[in-house]
């Protein structure tokens, strides 16, 4: 390496590289994220049933898909998916995420067809977010999972006006987060959250039937 700088560690990275200790830990810490979000999506799958005639079937047929990643803004993660239908212009989806240092949270995405059809006008909606205690993705993206001023604002925050006009964009996003230190009772918090998302989508069907139509109704103030 003639003619190159020298790569050094410093001393705590020095003590990290030589120390098996800590990254045994953290994947003993990620199986039990991935056993927490096995047992979950059984809960979810049980909770889910009485609600299956409000979804539509290419929703509901889909397993639950739990995967991990190492780079989420540096981090490891974990994301739990269920129920959950992607496709590019259409989506519906219930994500659970494990965030290493930060947080879990749940987070109901829709677009497209599913935006509109499956949430109920957006007077009702604020109040039911806001009762809940949900955030409102406010970002340009869809894809960001942390709770910085820039992409989630609590609902509590937003007058009617302002609600509509974030309702109005290509996506809508809103999620509960539960901090780490409930670890313990994390399963149960966002179990009961899945619950307020369930109830979310039955608002926009009051009769108790399943949509026949392929076409799915425009409600609210979306385009």
């Amino acid at each position: 390496m003639e003619g190159q700088t020298k790569i050094q560690l410093s001393n705590v990275e020095m003590d990290l590289v030589n120390n098996t200790a800590w990254i045994l830990t953290k994947h003993d810490i990620i199986k039990k994220v991935y056993l927490l979000f096995g047992a979950l999506s059984e809960s979810m799958r049980k909770e889910l049933a009485p609600y299956e005639k409000y979804l539509p079937s290419e929703v509901i047929q889909k397993s639950a898909k739990i995967t991990r990643g190492e780079n989420y803004k540096m981090l490891p993660y974990v994301v739990l998916d269920y129920p959950a239908f992607f496709n590019k212009d259409h989506i519906f989806a219930v994500r659970t995420l494990f965030w290493w240092v930060n947080f879990f949270s749940i987070t109901l995405h829709l677009s497209g067809k599913y935006k509109h059809a499956h949430v109920p006008g957006t007077s009702t909606l604020l109040t039911a977010l806001k009762k809940h205690n949900f955030f409102v993705c406010i970002n340009d993206s869809a894809w960001q999972h942390h709770f910085e001023p820039t992409n989630y604002v609590a609902a509590a925050t937003f007058s009617l006006g302002e609600f509509e006009k974030i309702y109005a964009q290509d996506f809508f996003k809103v999620a509960r987060k539960v901090p780490l230190t409930e670890w313990g009772n994390a399963g149960d918090l966002l179990l009961d959250s899945f619950r307020v998302i369930l109830q979310l989508v039955k608002a926009n069907f009051p009769g108790g039937e399943k949509d026949p139509s392929p076409v799915f109704p425009i409600i609210g103030s979306g385009p």
